[in-house]
Formats: structure tokens, sequence, C-alpha cells
């Protein structure tokens, strides 16, 4: 039997499945840094609404919504110290894995919203800052390291052998920071843990007046906007009698 062929203008399934692969590829890695940090952020959002609360019930569960440096050091007292460290290395580690994923594939939208602008981390992406700044983040990581070292020729793999050990140590200081305060700090989450319910409500009562704000101020500009200039309709010339003729 002669062997069939395939008719034209369709691919065969061998033809196909490439460009399904290629293109399922492409949505992964364009997916998964905004989903991760998208994800990351909306809890770190949760953990500020609810931290007069957490602060004094559950200071392990805000560590692990808010991993912030402000948080660490609030509940460094109130927590056991290996638990408090395991889960502030692994989510702060996440939410820079996360940011060195959006530069790393062009994903810009949710990035710059964090960083404000890309000047620094054109100046910070080149290649002769790349090693001080995997250096850095043995001390300390922000987004527009994270960025920079992401729009960079530095592998995730190398990325991840500094960012570790290094938001270890950071979170190690900023918790024994937080210990060493506790006397303050105690008294601090014993207020907050009282005027839970007021706190809430005015952070909730903030954030809809700022969105409301936002919308005002756009909709406001957009109305001074000048209106897109309209060229004149071309008139044609007259037609004379004797051109008719």
């Amino acid at each position: 039997m002669a062997p069939t062929r395939s008719e034209p203008g369709r691919a065969g399934p061998d033809r196909a499945r490439p460009g399904r692969a290629e293109w399922t590829r492409a949505a992964i890695a364009r997916g998964w840094p905004a989903l991760l940090t998208g994800s990351l952020l909306a809890a770190g959002t949760v953990g500020l609404v609810l931290l007069p609360t957490l602060a004094s019930s559950a200071p392990l569960l805000l560590i692990a919504l808010r991993p912030t440096v402000s948080v660490l050091i609030l509940v460094g007292g109130n927590v056991a110290f290996l638990p408090a460290l395991l889960i502030a290395t692994v989510l702060r580690t996440l939410l820079d894995l996360g940011y060195f994923g959006l530069a790393r594939y062009n994903v810009r939208s949710l990035l710059l919203r964090r960083v404000g602008t890309s000047r620094l981390v054109t100046v910070l992406s080149r290649h002769g800052a790349q090693r001080g700044l995997l250096w850095f983040c043995l001390i300390n990581t922000n987004v527009a390291v994270d960025a920079a070292l992401g729009t960079g020729s530095v592998s995730m793999r190398r990325f991840l052998r500094f960012l570790v050990p290094g938001s270890m140590t950071s979170s190690a200081l900023y918790l024994s920071a937080g210990s060493a305060l506790g006397p303050w700090t105690s008294d601090l989450v014993r207020w907050l843990d009282n005027h839970a319910s007021l706190l809430i409500i005015g952070g909730i009562a903030l954030a809809c007046a700022h969105a409301a704000v936002v919308m005002v101020t756009r909709r406001v500009r957009a109305g001074r906007r000048p209106a897109p200039a309209t060229s004149p309709p071309v008139s044609s010339p007259p037609v004379s009698v004797e051109d008719v003729h």
C-alpha cells in the first residue's frame, strides 16, 4: 500500500505536537512566576489586615502570610525560633524567586508596579554588577536586585545558591532582634490584640478610601486629556460648466 499523504494546508500530528509543546512550555514559563508572586502578595495583604489578631493568637501563621522584616521583629520574641526561621526562609525565598522569574521571562506587568521604574534594574543588570549582586543576596534582597539578576545571565540554580543562605541569615537576624526586643514588642502585641477589631475596620476603611481616591484621580485625569484633533473635511473644488463640456 502506498503511504498516505497528509492533505495540503493541514499539519500532521508530528508537526502539530512540537508547536503545542512549545506553547505549553511558554505558558508555564510565563505563568508560574506571576502565579507564585501574586499568591504571595495576596497572602501578604491578608496578613496585613489580620495582623492585630494573628500577632498574639497565631504568630507563626502571620509569618507564613507576611514574612516581612517588621513582622519578624514584632513576633520574634513570641515564637519558637527554629519553626519561625524555617517558615520565614522558605517563603522569603519563594517571593524573591517569583520576582526573579518575572524578570527572567519578561513578565513585566506586576514587577514594574513594585519596582516603580526600570532604570535601576537596567543599571544593576549589567554584566559587571551581577557578581556583586549575588554576594549582596547573602546579606539582604529586594525587588530591584531580584529583577536585575533575572534579566541578566545568572542561572536560577546559581541564584538559589546565594539566595537560600542569605534568606536564612537575614531571617535569623530579624528573629533574634525581635527576641531581644521582646519586653517592648510584647506590650505592642498586647495593645494590637486589645484593639484588633478597630484596627482591622480602620485598615479596611483606609484601603477603600485609597481605592476611591485612585479611581477619582484617574477619572479626573482622563477628563482633562484633550480630545484628539480631527482634521476638517476636505472640500472638493467647485466644478464649472466649462470643465463639464
